[in-house]
């Protein structure tokens, strides 16, 4: 009568999630008995010891360097000398948000079969894994807008860092508003009560829409900031290049008409200016301009392959055949696409460290290579000897 029963409600099953279901089976051992415990991926299988040393070396470096910006920032008190510091601040506050709860909680999706993080985190994980990216790209083209406005205008009053860095997070919630309505979870137990009891299955919404959902958000949080990005350094390159050529105040003189001596002499001020209440120091823009591209540049490389990989699964369907592939792949783009939260501290590093801490840092790593070619020489005149040894004993060994 149970078994009936259980075949009656495994023909209730919606038809869209029959294949889903039969793959996710296909995806344990024979021998799995318990669906509630966390089971291991086949596909990582082998590679998982070298993801998990990967992903935690990643996580731990992270959380620390981004702290390490928010103690400088804070202890220089930078935010209060340049408003661009907010924004770097925010920045290191998003990599300790990836890093101490979005890293971690994918490691687990990414290397568990099953879904064992209940119905909440089917919906909500998504979200979260989402919005720093989205916080990271407002930031970076808020900072854009801002500099070049204090380039070309810099008398006039710049754009309030705090109240953009809380507006970035508040937009980049909205932007993932969405993402419930394309998240879909199948509770097992209904339809199959022997061993999957509170067991689930969370997996993207096969809506019609959601390809045309997914693509404009690649253009719309992605290509379109990127490009808007591009267009804004080019031009504050130009002012740049303008403020570094042009001297600041120089004289031209007035012929007059009557006399044709000089009358006096006029300062001509430079053209990036309005009026002479505020002066930029040009090196000190070309500096952060090129740090700033930096990371801009390292995080864009980065997050690229993990963009085009979501776009690629909708146009290819993930089977149990070559869910390897597929798994392989995408633990090795988010792992990458999460890099820049060591690499843009990094450049904050080098961006605010002095000529002589640069120099120290050359002198050290210039030590660490000739002590390594020292060894490697020493080590290879080592085994000359002990060949040279070798035969001359056998040539004193008599026949």
């Amino acid at each position: 009568m149970n078994e009936l029963k259980s075949v009656n409600q495994l023909d209730d099953l919606p038809h869209k999630w029959v294949d889903v279901v039969v793959d996710y089976l296909r995806g344990f051992r024979n021998d799995t008995t318990d669906f509630n415990r966390p089971q291991l991926r086949p596909s990582v299988r082998h590679t998982y010891p070298a993801f998990v040393c990967g992903y935690s070396a990643l996580i731990m470096a992270g959380a620390l360097c981004n702290a390490y910006v928010l103690v400088i920032v804070a202890r220089k008190r930078l935010y209060a000398a340049d408003p661009v510091y907010v924004y770097v601040a925010n920045l290191a506050v998003t990599g300790i948000v990836e890093c101490v709860s979005v890293l971690p909680i994918s490691l687990m999706v990414l290397l568990i079969q099953n879904w064992i993080f209940g119905r909440f985190l089917c919906f909500f994980l998504p979200m979260l894994q989402d919005v720093p990216t989205h916080v990271i790209m407002l930031t970076f083209l808020l900072m854009a807008i801002d500099r070049y406005k204090h380039l070309k205008y810099p008398n006039k009053m710049r754009l309030p860092p705090l109240a953009c860095t809380f507006g970035c997070w508040i937009v980049a919630f909205c932007i993932v508003l969405p993402y419930p309505v394309y998240t879909a979870y199948l509770d097992l137990g209904v339809y199959i009560k022997v061993q999957f009891e509170g067991v689930g299955i969370c997996a993207v919404n096969m809506a019609d829409d959601m390809q045309d959902y997914l693509r404009s958000l690649f253009v719309l949080t992605y290509l379109i900031p990127l490009v808007s990005m591009g267009y804004l350094y080019s031009k504050m390159s130009d002012i740049l290049r303008d403020l570094m050529n042009v001297p600041a105040v120089f004289y031209s003189q007035e012929i007059t008409p009557s006399s044709g001596m000089p009358s006096r002499l006029n300062e001509v001020q430079s053209p990036v200016s309005d009026s002479d209440d505020e002066e930029i120091d040009g090196y000190k823009e070309s500096k952060t301009q090129k740090y700033l591209i930096s990371m801009i540049i390292s995080y864009a490389v980065c997050l690229c392959p993990l963009m085009i990989l979501r776009l690629a699964k909708l146009e290819v369907s993930e089977t149990y055949e070559n869910s390897r592939h597929f798994d392989l792949t995408f633990m090795i783009c988010v792992w990458l696409a999460f890099v820049p939260t060591v690499t843009t501290p990094l450049l904050f590093v080098a961006w605010n460290s002095d000529s002589s801490t640069k120099d120290r840092i050359r002198s050290y790593f210039k030590r660490t290579k000739v002590t390594a070619e020292q060894a490697t020489r020493t080590v290879s005149t080592e085994g000359l000897a002990a060949r040279n040894s070798i035969y001359t004993v056998q040539e004193s060994i008599p026949a």
